[in-house]
């Protein structure tokens, strides 16, 4: 148990700073839910699925490491710092450009607006990059490769039922303009998915 808490103040402070920022930003967008605004929600429980999966997978991942399960060699550790670094500042600064469209849950607002500058204007789900790319970061700097495995792996399945119900209540409202976007762009990876 011990092992991972040896993991330097670079790493906790990276971790904490992302821990904290998730509740703010969930905080903040709950309170600019509440300005009037009409919203049509359509979650189909993507948003708990994806909290309490994240938060499970990297539960483990620090039970993997305490463990020394895949152990990785040090160097992983950097690896993973920045990764962690770089996850946290493409998630805030996408949620950050959706401004007051931004939600955990997935709503529309009838005067929502399809954002396709900065992150957007190559990937869809920018925001889900960022998670994504934190994640893995953070198992690797844990040193774990099954924690990388398990958090990319199963973050990924999290955000593909995520993705689907987005999309969906997205083409419904927008129709024709988000599916001309769509064919433009990515899900998460820019030239990949």
């Amino acid at each position: 148990m011990a092992h991972f808490m040896r993991h330097g103040a670079l790493f906790w402070l990276l971790f904490w700073i992302w821990l904290v920022l998730e509740i703010a930003f969930a905080a903040r967008a709950r309170r600019l839910r509440t300005n009037g605004t009409r919203r049509t929600y359509r979650d189909r429980g993507s948003a708990a699925a994806i909290v309490l999966g994240m938060y499970v997978l990297l539960a483990i991942t620090f039970w993997f490491a305490s463990n020394r399960f895949g152990f990785l060699p040090v160097w992983t550790r950097w690896v993973g710092l920045v990764l962690m670094a770089s996850g946290i500042v493409i998630r805030f600064s996408a949620i950050r450009q959706l401004g007051r469209f931004f939600s955990p849950l997935v709503n529309v607002a009838e005067d929502q607006q399809i954002i396709q500058t900065g992150w957007y204007r190559h990937i869809r789900h920018p925001a889900y990059t960022g998670g994504w790319i934190t994640a893995v970061g953070i198992a690797l700097s844990l040193r774990t490769w099954w924690g990388a495995v398990l958090c990319g792996v199963g973050l990924f399945l999290l955000y593909l039922y995520r993705i689907h119900v987005e999309e969906q209540a997205l083409v419904d409202h927008f129709g024709e303009p988000y599916r001309s976007y769509m064919k433009r762009t990515k899900r998460m990876f820019p030239g990949v998915w």
